[in-house]
């Protein structure tokens, strides 16, 4: 279990945007996101925006020092309502794909994050034999372009697996480590998001185990993609296992805002916190 001196570091998550229906705690004022992650003791928020352009780098570089905060990666799966995947069939929208998440990438170099590519993997839809490991093919020939384009910046890329219901091809950690070693670029890690392993994964336990040091960065959700302790995920099994491969980044809330942005990040952190004391009491008797 984590000794007792175990530190976390805690992310939430922010956008710019009002979208509808997304797992992101505050939309709206970047700043006040930062001012809110600092007063609920957490140590990091991770943006996520359509465009580079709809936060500005220089504010957040500003907003990030004032509070003493990270901004472990930026998210780019909002650019999927603008009808850019790299699993689409049409060249010319992969080439917008591609070119989109160069600007995060740029604001990700500014800002000293990783860049998260989850939804803008597409799905490969209903085909099979030659034309699927075609369309995978050029899919993932645009995730090994965004690599060469933020290895030039210095930049990690984090591909997330998602459940099958987000994504044909890319469910699993095991797929992902596969498609880090068919791309071979260093500065490809994993983003592990316990919600989709919760569906896609038989042992969360052992595929974390398994990634071992390949994973970067955690979104931790609980079973209904809620704040952690409103469902039934093992919050200090999770920890004892990420504490055993050795991990040392973020743990981000990309979860719903549900009863309320304020409620969510308070029962999160605190549901973390729980499980680390009671590893600590566990340790010591």
């Amino acid at each position: 279990m984590p000794s007792t001196e175990k530190k976390v570091r805690i992310a939430i998550t922010a956008t710019p945007s009002q979208p509808r229906y997304a797992p992101l705690l505050l939309c709206g004022d970047i700043a006040d996101a930062f001012r809110q992650a600092a007063e609920f003791g957490c140590q990091g928020v991770e943006i996520h925006m359509r465009r580079a352009e709809d936060v500005d780098a220089k504010a957040v570089r500003r907003w990030a020092a004032d509070y003493d905060l990270g901004v472990p990666t930026v998210g780019t799966g909002m650019a999927r309502a603008d009808g850019l995947t790299f699993a689409d069939p049409d060249p010319e929208v992969r080439a917008r794909t591609v070119e989109r998440v160069g600007g995060h990438i740029a604001f990700a170099a500014e800002v000293g994050s990783a860049v998260t590519i989850g939804s803008l993997s597409g799905k490969l839809g209903d085909c099979e034999g030659e034309e699927r490991r075609s369309r995978r093919s050029r899919a993932i020939e645009c995730l090994e372009q965004v690599c060469r384009l933020a290895a030039r910046s210095g930049v990690i890329v984090l591909l997330e697996p998602l459940n099958r219901y987000e994504c044909d091809y890319l469910n699993t950690l095991a797929d992902g480590m596969n498609v880090a070693a068919e791309i071979g670029a260093p500065n490809l890690k994993l983003l592990a998001d316990t919600f989709h392993m919760n569906i896609e994964e038989a042992d969360l336990a052992a595929s974390l185990d398994g990634a071992g040091l390949l994973i970067a960065h955690v979104h931790l959700a609980d079973t209904n993609r809620q704040a952690p302790g409103h469902g039934h995920l093992d919050v200090a099994g999770i920890l004892e296992t990420l504490d055993g491969i050795g991990y040392q980044g973020y743990l981000s809330f990309e979860v719903f805002p549900l009863p309320n942005a304020f409620e969510a990040i308070r029962d999160g952190v605190d549901a973390v916190h729980a499980a680390l004391s009671t590893a600590a009491h566990q340790e010591r008797s």
